[in-house]
């Protein structure tokens, strides 16, 4: 929100073709399962991608059976998938993963490893939790052109209203990931009085939710059912709920021009609505352009070469960032 968006002209970066492997649960119980999240973006090919899993102290590929995790949502570049060993892991042994049919110049391989000592008592880690506020336009926002970068002409979005309002997140914590990759898990957010407001189920490894509030409450409430991949059992945790504490408060505001201003002023013409805002930053900005000038030339004698003058140029062009930094920090 009101940053400088890139135009075309930065070459994005060029999506892989194909399924590849987005993530795998690094540990595994040696009667549990293999966990992975295959993601594709373009050109996908059709039918459900084959995991290939290889002890790698022997070479042995091992035979079992693979599905997909139907609890979760069917949208989405990224399918999760389970394969079941035919025969309980090594203890200590190492396995890859990766996907039958890539090109082995493009093969993208998956290291697990199998533990007995993986804790798999999922929930007796609380979520890592966090409670922000988070600004949007509540305006319609004026858009200027700034001038060319490397990237080429960007663009900058400002509004004179912003809305601020509360997004509450949670995730596993560090200590639950590897235990939660062999769940799927399902978070329901609550009002204080115990009515459901959403529910968000997702593969417990890189388990991860949240939940928008536009009005601050005392508190944010929800509770997580986790279903084992390996046997299907649920395991039900009991409500938790974390307070707004010092947050900050939700409503519409002003928008900080003491924010906003020096980015104004980087526009090649005013935002309509900012036309003061933009004259000002720009004689503040042309200002500390001199004063840098002036203390180039005076450090410089009487007779700056045109070298020094192209240094000053470039010293000036610097002086566009510093003004915005001079000013968060009043």
């Amino acid at each position: 929100m009101g940053t400088s968006s890139p135009s075309e002209a930065c070459t994005p970066n060029t999506p892989a073709r194909g399924d590849y492997l987005a993530a795998v649960a690094r540990t595994v119980p040696p009667a549990g399962v293999v966990v992975a999240g295959v993601r594709c973006d373009v050109d996908c090919p059709e039918g459900t991608p084959v995991l290939v899993v290889k002890d790698k102290g022997t070479g042995e590929v091992l035979a079992g059976t693979q599905e997909l995790v139907a609890d979760l949502p069917a949208a989405g570049p990224v399918r999760v998938l389970v394969f079941r060993p035919a025969a309980p892991l090594a203890d200590g042994h190492k396995y890859s993963v990766t996907l039958e049919g890539q090109d082995p110049s493009d093969t993208r391989e998956a290291e697990v490893m199998a533990s007995a000592d993986l804790d798999l008592e999922v929930g007796a880690h609380a979520m890592d939790a966090s409670v922000r506020l988070q600004d949007s336009w509540y305006d319609t926002a004026s858009c200027c052109e700034i001038p060319a970068s490397i990237c080429g002409p960007e663009q900058l979005c400002v509004g004179k209203e912003v809305e601020r309002y509360v997004v509450f997140r949670l995730h596993n914590s560090e200590a639950a990931l590897e235990g939660a990759g062999q769940y799927v898990q399902t978070v329901t957010f609550l009002s204080p009085d115990g009515a459901e407001l959403d529910e968000q189920t997702d593969w417990g490894w890189d388990g991860s939710a949240e939940h928008m509030y536009m009005d601050a409450a005392p508190e944010y409430c929800y509770q997580v059912t986790y279903k084992s991949l390996i046997d299907g059992a649920t395991i039900e945790k009991e409500r938790t709920c974390v307070p707004h504490g010092d947050a900050g408060a939700t409503g519409v505001f002003p928008t900080d021009m003491e924010v906003f201003g020096p980015q104004i002023g980087r526009c090649s013409s005013p935002p309509e609505g900012f036309e003061d805002v933009w004259s000002a930053a720009r004689k503040e900005w042309e200002a500390e352009i001199r004063e840098a000038h002036e203390t180039c030339s005076v450090s410089a004698g009487g007779g700056a070469s045109s070298g020094w003058t192209l240094s000053a140029v470039g010293l000036a062009l610097a002086l566009a960032g510093r003004v915005g930094r001079r000013r968060s920090r009043r």
